[in-house]
């Protein structure tokens, strides 16, 4: 493998004469556009793939505050009983941080002339924390106690279009009014709703959906507007950080029992992600074809090195050369074209992300963030390597046979 390996090399490195005896020939020419090629292809899959990564991690932490890494909810029925299940158990299980009891409902918001649905969140203290709500208040404060009482924090979108102000220590401007249970319309009219005025103590700011659609509650107001007693929508868990979520939610279901349906965040939302993966790897297949285009030029550079080395072979087969040891002479400098190109695509597309983190090249106009996002995944970058090196193996290969025949006959002549 030396020997071929060194007449390889010196083929692809060697500055070769064209026909009018100056500067580089058609092989050299057609040889650096091949690597050119493999760079760039090579260097695409790492920022688009990179760029993709950045993209779900992106829209993962929007989701995040609200849809913690595990939500515990009965498999029939809306509400449940606390009692029925071992909060101690599970807040003692490894990875869980910390927990927190939720009733999430469609009310009525009003305040002065002005009225809107939202859907209202209750949840406990500790939740502000596991949502990491005081670095989404854009103004006010993270706190469910205000001046004259409970407070609540509105969606961003919801406070701009009811125009409340924030606790001023006197009034509670903000009205919400919710139905009833077992309470219909058609007879209680008024009475089928019950209301509760309260103060608003911040606006959060997370992304569209939910700032044009939350109210953050304290559990107790929620619990008593809708009647619910001791009963809840949902616990939901917050996982220590490097815990892994889908491991986390075997445990818990083997302390819930079969009454209960545990998911967690991407189950959730598994349309979205699963939306997000989809369109990655098409994007991946996409590029993949695009250098299957791309490694004709592999070809043609082969194709033109075998007619120019007609001597050389000739040589070689007078020597004792048999037609495997000439084969791979080629083959080898069809590896070594990929590899080269491959190389210094994986460093160009490195290097472009590690730019575009530190200095936002690629900037979002009106978007949630300054910049594209990027995120590079180690195993995305063993993927890239494998599906290029692939390539580049099958346009060696598949063509170097009847290549190699006819000119190795030709040789031999």
């Amino acid at each position: 493998m030396k020997l071929p390996l060194l007449f390889a090399r010196r083929y692809l490195l060697a500055r070769r004469k064209g026909s009018g005896g100056s500067g580089r020939n058609a092989a050299n020419i057609i040889t650096a556009i091949s690597i050119a090629v493999i760079t760039v292809v090579t260097a695409a899959m790492v920022i688009v793939l990179s760029t993709m990564n950045g993209i779900n991690e992106l829209v993962d932490g929007l989701y995040s505050p609200f849809d913690q890494d595990i939500t515990i909810t009965p498999k029939a029925g809306k509400t449940f009983p606390r009692d029925t299940l071992p909060l101690d158990a599970i807040k003692a299980l490894p990875g869980v941080a910390d927990a927190s009891w939720t009733i999430e409902e469609n009310v009525m918001l009003r305040a002065g002339d002005r009225r809107t649905v939202a859907t209202m969140k209750g949840v406990e203290p500790v939740y502000l924390g596991m949502s990491d709500m005081p670095t989404h208040v854009y103004t006010g404060e993270a706190a469910f106690a205000g001046h004259t009482g409970s407070s609540v924090l509105l969606g961003a979108a919801l406070k701009d279009l009811l125009a409340v102000p924030l606790d001023d220590g006197v009034s509670r401007p903000l009205e919400i009014a919710a139905p009833v249970r077992g309470r219909k319309l058609s007879r209680y009219q008024q009475a089928a709703f019950a209301r509760e005025l309260v103060a608003v103590s911040g606006a959060f700011s997370i992304n569209l959906e939910f700032d044009q659609r939350y109210v953050m509650v304290p559990l107790e107001l929620a619990a008593g507007l809708l009647h619910y007693g001791d009963a809840v929508n949902a616990l939901e868990l917050h996982a220590a950080p490097g815990t892994e979520a889908d491991a986390l939610a075997q445990r818990v279901r083997a302390i819930v029992g079969e009454g209960f349906l545990v998911r967690t965040r991407h189950q959730k939302n598994a349309l979205m992600f699963r939306t997000n993966a989809t369109e990655k790897w098409f994007t991946f297949l996409m590029l993949i074809f695009i250098g299957l285009i791309g490694a004709f030029n592999i070809i043609a550079s082969l194709t033109v090195m075998m007619i120019e080395k007609r001597q050389d072979m000739r040589t070689m087969m007078g020597m004792g050369g048999t037609m495997t040891f000439v084969r791979r002479v080629f083959f080898l400098q069809g590896c070594l074209i990929v590899s080269i190109g491959t190389v210094i695509g994986l460093v160009v597309g490195l290097l472009t992300c590690l730019a575009q983190q530190l200095f936002g090249l690629v900037r979002l106009q009106d978007g949630v963030v300054d910049s594209y996002p990027v995120k590079v995944e180690p195993g995305d970058l063993v993927l890239i390597v494998l599906a290029v090196g692939l390539i580049g193996l099958l346009a060696s290969w598949l063509p170097l046979r009847s290549l190699s025949r006819r000119f190795l006959q030709a040789a031999r002549a």
